[in-house]
């Protein structure tokens, strides 16, 4: 009977310790994500989103591909939890469904990639062009609007994308679910609920996204909502605040992500800003709420260019020294009234054009520059051009307050600066692709404060350490240089 109660108590002791620390363990400190020893951890991911049934992406399933994307330096998935595959009769959950993204969570966790849960959605739902972002049942609860699909356009037939979200049919929808039509708001909470409750409990869950690409509501009978401030604060944050409540009843400590309205992150301010005034709980929940966000630049969204040409100068400028770099100072103006910490969750959608690639390279750039962590849209494993530039080095885990982070991808050059912090016992990990550096064909320089090897379990990872000679808790500014370039 001893040993029976001791055995018992060890396994409530982790038991507890699990359902009190839930999935990644990790939180934010001074907009940065990090983990129970006190590293900065910065994400390289790829978005994987069934738009339809079975709702799960199959390609998940196959060990080799999940292999394949550890392999390519890939540390994060943001997975499409598609709410008509969770819930496709009201109150009635698929267990299928759910176990089959169970079995796709564990094959990532086992490749040590992480997850965050993503509420997806595309012009809400497959009655306005689309998919069922929101379960037909709901939108079927909705009040009809005041003119058909696809009005004020004459046919949805070969209409762009975005103008779909113009119609009155789609901006209607929108604002029935945050006006709380036919019980959505506590549909979409339920929903959340069983979500957190299934999947709190996995070491990889780094966090759950409320919802994708929210749209600013009814534009129609509220013209302003068109200013990004005013559907954040009038339309978004109130949600948000509501379905946050639903996941906290039942994990209280994954991070979970909000985004604004996709044109709300170039600028600042009432208006024209994210609207927001507090992350979804409030200001108690700062260290564990995460601004999502995407970055498309407008005018290429708006005038593509041929597949077979590059940017036009002008279109560049406007891109890479206007909107891209509004929209990275925009994120850290909110971080620094909001708290919490960002990820840059969409951007890319490479074709393979030379158009895409240059808008893919200089994201990447601009995101190594602002530390951001970030998540191409694409098909990864149908464009080799992708696979390329996105498999880079860069410092998954570091060991203290991070400076500078750059990687010159023409000339395969690396530069990693940080405050050593040696409270912390855990290595910095940097992550060198063998697609780049063959047979470990790389030097690795440090300066004298720092050591390094590599990981012999995993031979893509350098671990970086103080030295411990000249790096004491009496030196707590001290700064460690890593460089990192090819065999000559």
């Amino acid at each position: 009977m001893k040993l029976q109660s001791i055995v018992f108590v060890i396994t409530y002791f982790f038991l507890f310790i699990i359902y009190c620390h839930g999935s990644a363990n990790v939180h934010v400190s001074d907009s940065l994500i990090v983990d129970d020893s006190g590293r900065v951890r910065i994400y390289h991911g790829v978005n994987f989103v069934m738009k339809g049934f079975p709702w799960y992406p199959p390609e998940l399933l196959d060990p080799i591909k999940v292999a394949n994307l550890s392999q390519w330096g890939i540390n994060f998935v943001r997975l499409g939890m598609m709410w008509a595959g969770v819930e496709p009769q009201p109150q009635k959950y698929n267990v299928t469904y759910l176990n089959i993204m169970k079995q796709i969570v564990e094959l990532l966790e086992s490749n040590e990639i992480f997850v965050l849960l993503d509420m997806h959605q595309d012009l809400l739902s497959s009655r306005t062009g689309s998919y069922d972002g929101i379960p037909g049942w709901l939108y079927d609860r909705f009040p009809a609007p005041n003119h058909p699909f696809p009005w004020p356009f004459k046919s949805g037939a070969g209409a762009n994308w975005f103008d779909l979200y113009l119609t009155e049919a789609c901006s209607h929808a929108f604002q029935c679910l945050y006006d709380n039509i036919g019980g959505a708001i506590e549909s979409m909470s339920d929903f959340w609920r069983v979500v957190a409750t299934t999947y709190k409990n996995y070491s990889n869950i780094l966090g759950y996204e409320i919802i994708n690409e929210p749209w600013a509501g009814n534009y129609f009978a509220n013209p302003t909502l068109f200013l990004p401030g005013i559907a954040g604060e009038k339309n978004l944050q109130p949600l948000y605040e509501k379905v946050a409540k639903a996941i906290r009843s039942v994990d209280n400590d994954t991070l979970i992500f909000y985004e604004p309205v996709t044109w709300g992150v170039r600028l600042n301010g009432k208006y024209f800003g994210t609207g927001f005034t507090h992350v979804p709980g409030g200001n108690d929940y700062r260290n564990r709420s995460v601004l999502s966000y995407h970055y498309y630049c407008i005018i290429l969204s708006v005038k593509p260019v041929s597949d077979n040409s590059t940017i036009p100068v002008f279109d560049r400028l406007l891109c890479d020294d206007v909107e891209g770099p509004a929209l990275f100072r925009s994120v850290q103006t909110d971080l620094a009234q909001l708290g919490g910490s960002a990820f840059l969750t969409e951007f890319g959608g490479c074709d393979g054009s030379p158009t895409c690639d240059e808008q893919l390279d200089w994201g990447l750039d601009a995101a190594d520059q602002f530390l951001q962590s970030w998540a191409y849209w694409g098909d990864i494993f149908g464009h080799t051009s992708a696979i390329k530039r996105i498999s880079r080095i860069y410092a998954r885990a570091i060991s203290g307050k991070p400076l500078a982070m750059q990687y010159i991808a023409s000339q395969r050059l690396f530069y990693l600066s940080y405050y050593i912090d040696p409270a912390i016992k855990e290595p910095t990990e940097i992550y060198i692709p063998p697609l780049h550096f063959p047979q470990q064909g790389y030097n690795v320089t440090v300066n004298a404060v720092l050591k390094w090897k590599i990981d012999p379990l995993n031979s893509n990872i350098i671990l970086v350490e103080p030295n411990v000679q000249l790096v004491t808790s009496n030196n707590p500014s001290m700064i460690g240089v890593v460089e990192i370039c090819p065999k000559v």
